[in-house]
C-alpha cells in the first residue's frame, strides 16, 4: 500500500463538482447565485470556504451565503466577518450550509431550522393528474408568478424578490406557473448546473392547497431535464408532496438568517 496516499475529504477546492451529488448540489446553489447577481446589476464574491451573493432584494433567500466545504472555526470566522463587510447592515440575508454549524446567535443569527436535502433519480415521474395548466416563463406573463411567489411564501409586506426579474430566464432559470380557470396559483422553477436539476420557488396560493398543484409545478420542472437528478432543500409543508414524487431525504442541511433591520 502506498502509505503517501492521501484520500480526498471531497470537498477540496480542485475536487471535480462531480465527485458527489451533495458537491453538485451545493456547487449548483451557489453557481446560480452568483449568476443571478450578475444578471441584475447585484453582486458577488468567493472567499476561502464560501460564496457569497446579494441580489439586492428584499427576499433573504435571494440574498445567500452559501458554504462550499466543512468549515473549522477559524474559516466560519473568517465568512461570518466577511459576510458582515460585504452585505449592507440593513440587508435580510440567509446562510446555507450542508454541514452541522455551532450556534451562531451571538454573531447576530438566528436559526431557521434544518431542512432536508432531497434526491430524485431520473426517471418516469407519475403526477395524479390536477387540472392544472403549466406555463413557463416568458410565455406565462411573469407577473404571475412573482404574485404567486410573494402570496405563497407571505411576502406581501417585504417587496418584490429579485428571482421575478425577467432578466434570469433564458438559459439561466426555467421558471413555470400553473394557472386554475384562468388564475395563476401555483409556481415552481429550477437551475440546471454541474449535472443536476436544483429545484427551488415551489409555492401555491392559499386556498389553492391540497389540489396538487404543488405537485404537478415540480414535476414539470423536473422535467426540463429528466436524464439528470433533482435535488432540492425541502420544507416542512412541502416534504410530503415531495416524497410522494419519489424525493428521497439525504440529510439534514442547516440555515441561519441575517433578518432584515
Amino acid at each position: 500500500m502506498d502509505t503517501a496516499e492521501q484520500l480526498t475529504t471531497g470537498w477540496e477546492p480542485h475536487v471535480p463538482a462531480g465527485d458527489s451529488l451533495a458537491r453538485r448540489f451545493v456547487l449548483s446553489y451557489a453557481d446560480r447565485l452568483v449568476e443571478c447577481a450578475a444578471r441584475t446589476g447585484g453582486r458577488s464574491t468567493v472567499i476561502g470556504g464560501a460564496v457569497l451573493a446579494d441580489l439586492d432584494s428584499p427576499f433573504g433567500y435571494d440574498n445567500a451565503v452559501v458554504l462550499t466545504g466543512p468549515p473549522d472555526p477559524a474559516t466560519l470566522d473568517a465568512v461570518l466577518v466577511a459576510a458582515g463587510d460585504f452585505f449592507p447592515p440593513q440587508r435580510w440575508w440567509v446562510l446555507l450550509s450542508l454541514f452541522a454549524l455551532p450556534d451562531l446567535g451571538d454573531r447576530g443569527l438566528a436559526r431557521v431550522g434544518h431542512p432536508p436535502l432531497m434526491l430524485r433519480t431520473p426517471g418516469p415521474l407519475l403526477v395524479p393528474q390536477s387540472g392544472l395548466e403549466i406555463r413557463a416563463v416568458p410565455d406565462a406573463d411573469p407577473a404571475d408568478f412573482e404574485s404567486v411567489l410573494v402570496e405563497g411564501f407571505g411576502l406581501a409586506d417585504v417587496g418584490r424578490p429579485a428571482v421575478a426579474d425577467p432578466r434570469l430566464v433564458g438559459g439561466l432559470l426555467h421558471l413555470v406557473v400553473g394557472y386554475a380557470g384562468g388564475a395563476a396559483v401555483a409556481t415552481a422553477g429550477a437551475g440546471i448546473r454541474h449535472g443536476v436539476i436544483e429545484i427551488d420557488w415551489v409555492a401555491v396560493r392559499a386556498g389553492h392547497r391540497g389540489r396538487g398543484y404543488g405537485a404537478a409545478v415540480t414535476a414539470a420542472v423536473c422535467g426540463v431535464a429528466p436524464e439528470l437528478p433533482a435535488m432540492l432543500i425541502s420544507s416542512d409543508d412541502a416534504h410530503p408532496v415531495y416524497r410522494r414524487l419519489g424525493f428521497w431525504d439525504l440529510f439534514r442541511a442547516t440555515m441561519w438568517e441575517h433578518p432584515a433591520a
